[in-house]
């Protein structure tokens, strides 16, 4: 099963034309997906990661074809390497108008073999970096000039069998949006969130779990798996005018995933695989 080539046309080249975007995780999946189409509707890309040769990489893509990118390395645990990243967004471009939280990270695992300093871990990388990103992006720009928040979480509303620290902390992030939107309306500020389903982009090395068993494990309603295409595509919408009659929401792009649970991650595990890679 291959993954689908990115979309280049699927709406207006200046759908976002003039608008300043930050991507986190922009090096590879739905955050480089997400990017590009952003870049080809018009938006100039900030894009914000660990490691910046993957960064680097997208922004070849997206100059390619004549688009305005700018890679920045930093973590998105650090705050003072994301308000360096602000610092330099507006040393470049003089304003943001979306911010896309899309970096984050966990393995899979049974929920007695997490240890506390691995759960620990995994919120912060997800929860916990996401309201550092969030606010100090309003500190910066959004509290003055409005803005948009888009942040992408998991499937939460039904089990998510090998994963209990990821929809802990993505569920909390769900929380998190709905409270600041209301919160943060008066400032013109509006922020949502986009629940993705299996994604064709799968971290081989980062999950102990053998391709062709995960490939095989199909449990949407749609008889495929999803693409960063799939998931760009609902970004770009809530992050472009369409979307502005929209805030506190999150949308579930899952292919109906999220209603048959049948799957189950630690199933999957290969110990070879989680030996090798020391997990």
């Amino acid at each position: 099963m291959a993954v689908q080539p990115q979309p280049k046309a699927r709406y207006a080249s200046d759908l976002l034309e003039g608008q300043v975007i930050l991507v986190t995780g922009a090096g590879s999946g739905i955050g480089k997906a997400t990017a590009i189409e952003m870049a080809h509707c018009g938006a100039k890309i900030a894009m914000y990661g660990r490691t910046l040769e993957k960064l680097e990489g997208t922004a070849r893509e997206i100059e390619a074809f004549g688009g305005e990118a700018l890679p920045i390395q930093g973590d998105t645990r650090q705050p003072e390497q994301i308000q360096n990243a602000f610092d330099i967004i507006k040393k470049q471009w003089g304003k943001l108008d979306t911010l896309v939280n899309n970096a984050g990270g966990q393995f899979v695992s049974p929920a007695k073999d997490i240890s506390l300093k691995g759960f620990d871990a995994v919120v912060r990388n997800n929860l916990s970096a996401t309201w550092y990103m969030t606010k100090l992006a309003a500190d910066n720009f959004f509290f003055e000039q409005g803005g948009k928040v888009v942040c992408v979480t998991a499937l939460t509303r039904a089990p998510l069998s090998g994963y209990s620290h990821t929809v802990a902390a993505r569920a909390g992030v769900s929380a998190l949006m709905k409270t600041l939107a209301f919160e943060w309306s008066e400032f013109g500020i509006k922020l949502n969130c986009v629940a993705p389903g299996t994604i064709l982009s799968f971290p081989k090395d980062h999950y102990p779990i053998d391709m062709q068993s995960w490939l095989e494990a199909d449990r949407t309603l749609v008889g495929r798996k999803g693409t960063p295409a799939d998931i760009s595509g609902a970004i770009i919408f809530i992050a472009s005018s369409l979307g502005d009659f929209m805030t506190g929401e999150e949308l579930y792009i899952d292919g109906g995933e999220s209603f048959n649970v049948k799957q189950d991650a630690t199933k999957m595990i290969s110990a070879d695989l989680k030996e090798k890679q020391g997990r």
